[in-house]
């Protein structure tokens, strides 16, 4: 059964929430501050300050783990807030996927699994094993993702080939992502996993445009459902001045012109970033709740860069080329 569609005024009092909590990310000057200290356990004070835990004692695994937790911790707060917790989906889902190819990786080890393992997927890595042991039944998971867990399993058995495996869990990501948009009856969340396909398709396209072959290496990379068609971009004859022109149109233009494969990545991570700030306009509703979960997931990351970066002594002009533009 279809979910009801998401309905604004169920969203004023998490909405202006969500505000008071948005304001009190860090801001580029904040951030700025954090890469102009001279030493690991300053830049780890400030972030304190702003609500982590302490990661002065850590090295880069524990970095990665601690701002793991933050993540986690936020989105279940969030979870218990909402008025549709499954509105979380157009999040988490990417953290399934990502356990869910960590799993297949591990041949169902879950020693090896939990290593590679996010906390902040919808399911848990339990959940998961148990579809992936089984031949049929989708258990807890939705199931398009079930039966694309166990066909990714298949497929590295058969082939030894993980990219494989990794392309069929993508495209059951992105086809979920597309459901639970639709189900919203929200236009933004549409456009915004549309963007998002558009902008996985865009990667695969610029990483494979010099390669020989390149058609037959984007047959299982592409995803369907984005502004671009995958059949245009599996063109043999693509050149750089096609993919810039079929991109015109979107919110990825500019990053389809630039060669360099860092500020490629740079670019159309700030093209998204601009596109999910556009909600800065809307008063309440859903949409204010995907807005600040992509400002936090935003903030997580320029600590990720700066932190671990500071920890094996990058110096700052290095980590500020690197930094994504901030929310705030």
């Amino acid at each position: 059964m279809a979910r009801k569609k998401l309905k604004t005024n169920d969203y004023i009092a998490l909405s202006a929430y969500l505000r008071a909590k948005e304001a009190r990310l860090l801001s580029r000057e904040a951030l700025e501050r954090m890469l102009a200290e001279p030493s690991f356990a300053e830049a780890c004070r400030l972030a304190v300050e702003a609500g982590y835990a302490d990661m002065s004692e850590q090295g880069v695994q524990g970095i990665h783990a601690a701002l793991a937790e933050h993540r986690r911790a936020e989105l279940a707060e969030l979870r218990e807030m909402l008025p549709d917790p499954d509105l979380l989906r157009l999040v988490c889902l990417q953290y399934d996927c990502h356990n869910a190819k960590a799993l297949v990786k591990s041949e169902g080890d879950l020693s090896k699994a939990e290593a590679l393992y996010s906390p902040s997927g919808c399911y848990s890595l339990q959940q998961l094993r148990a579809v992936y042991d089984e031949e049929s039944g989708a258990g807890e998971l939705d199931p398009d993702f079930a039966e694309a867990l166990r066909e990714a399993k298949l497929t590295l058995a058969r082939t030894g080939n993980p990219q494989l495996a990794d392309f069929l869990l993508d495209r059951a990501w992105f086809a979920a992502l597309l459901k639970s948009a639709q189900e919203t009856g929200r236009r933004f969340f549409l456009d915004y996993v549309r963007a998002k396909i558009d902008k996985a398709n865009l990667r695969s396209a610029v990483r494979t445009l010099a390669l020989p072959r390149r058609s037959e290496l984007l047959a299982g990379a592409l995803i369907p459902g984005g502004t671009v068609e995958p059949e245009q971009l599996r063109d043999p004859t693509l050149t750089r001045e096609d993919l810039a022109r079929l991109y015109a149109p979107t919110v990825f233009a500019a990053a389809a012109e630039v060669t360099d494969m860092s500020a490629f990545e740079k670019a159309a991570d700030n093209a998204e970033r601009e596109l999910v700030s556009s909600c800065a306009l809307i008063s309440f509703g859903p949409e204010v709740v995907l807005e600040y979960v992509s400002a936090l997931e935003c903030e997580i990351m320029s600590l990720r860069v700066i932190l671990t970066g500071k920890r094996m002594g990058i110096g700052a002009d290095t980590l500020r080329e690197r930094l994504r533009e901030s929310y705030v």
